[in-house]
This record gives C-alpha cells, structure tokens and sequence, in this order.
C-alpha cells in the first residue's frame, strides 16, 4: 500500500493492493467445492443400508402343486407322485417310483373272434394291470387330498403320460382311459382326474425317473 501527500495539511492519497484477497477468495472457492464432492461421494445411505418395516408380513409362499407321472414300459407301468413331499398334504413314500409290472401275455387274432387264429394274422400283446393302475391313482388321491375339480376353469391335478417307443399305441389309450375313471369318490364324479397329457419319457427324468425297465 502507497501513498502520498499533496502538501502540508493536504488529503492523503491511499491505494489498496486487491489482487492477494482475489487470490484468497479463489483458493477458498476451489477448497469448497471439492470438499462439497468429497462429501457427497462418502456419504452412507442409511435409508438404504437398514431394513425397512413392513407393516405386513410377507405373504406365505403357495405349496407346489402334486404332479402324477406313468410311464409306460414294456414289462409294466410306472408310477410316481412329483412333489407329494412338499404338497399341503405331505406323503413322502409316494415321491418313489412304483411299478406295476404286466400279468402276462394274450393274442388278439385279426378279422375272427375268439381264441381260435387258425390262418388269421394273429399279434400278440402284454397284459396290463390296469385295476392295479387305477388303484394306485385313487391312493394319491384320497391320501395327499389332490385337486379333482372337472367343472370348466376349475383345478385338476396333472397327469403325465410317457410311452417307450416299444410299447405298442393300444396300451397307451389304455392307460389313459384308466385315468379318466380314477376317482376318490365313485359317487361324485366331479372328484376325478380328466384331460391327462403325453409327452416323451425324457421329461420325466428331472422328476424322480432314472431307468424306464
């Protein structure tokens, strides 16, 4: 800072040198800022960080669902119930794979009646058990409480069907005949399964199967 005097009992002249508190004022600008930054970047979101209260509990997952699975073979049918270990009715045993193994054989003559195929082309088939079939349908119903609701949009327990390439087309109708009639009550026919699918043996593999003999 300088000065300066115009003469004996004259007014000073003083000059204030800004250029130091321009420097300051920046330096303290620049130092702001990044700490602004700085605190922004390293702040813990502790809304994010702690659970937040629900004011219900969250809903209880549903059961699964029972699932029935036959395959057919050619020395018998088998039978499983996928998930009867986890379903609101719980019965572990019918989880393994059961088997209802053919009583025989019989000869179907083709254009004559009867037993006689004498200069007819005669086939000949495995006999199925197919009240031991229907059966064992009717035990995973009364016993695991499955859903059998045959009216329209109503809830049916699912029924798979799977053929090896051996079996003759005959018993895979059978079969699914036998299902139709599986009922928990004979009374009431809306307690019975209906619309069963097929599909190929390999599904069922992930679903308890692992040899189809």
């Amino acid at each position: 800072m300088g000065g300066g005097s115009s003469g004996k009992g004259g007014v000073a002249d003083a000059n204030l040198n800004v250029v130091p508190f321009i420097d300051l004022l920046a330096c303290i600008i620049c130092f702001l800022l990044i700490s602004a930054a700085w605190t922004q970047m390293a702040r813990i979101d502790v809304d994010q960080a702690l659970p937040k209260a629900s004011p219900k509990p969250p809903p209880t997952p549903p059961a699964p669902e029972g699932k029935i699975n036959i395959v057919i073979t050619p020395t018998g049918h088998l039978i499983n119930l996928w998930n009867a270990d986890k379903i609101a009715s719980p019965h572990p045993e019918h989880v393994t794979v059961s088997k209802i193994p053919v009583t025989g054989d019989f000869k179907l003559c083709r254009g004559r009646a009867g037993g006689d195929c004498t200069g007819a082309a005669a086939e000949n088939f495995k006999k199925y058990d197919y009240a031991k079939l229907r059966e064992k349908l009717e035990t995973y119903l009364r016993d695991c409480q499955l859903p059998t609701d045959n009216k329209v949009g109503g809830k049916n327990t699912k029924v798979m069907v799977a053929a090896v390439d051996s079996v003759q087309y005959l018993h895979l109708i059978r079969t699914l005949d036998q299902i139709l009639l599986a009922c928990k009550d004979k009374d009431k026919k809306e307690t019975c399964l209906n619309s069963p699918s097929v599909g190929d043996v390999n599904l069922l593999r992930a679903e308890g199967f692992t040899s189809f003999e």
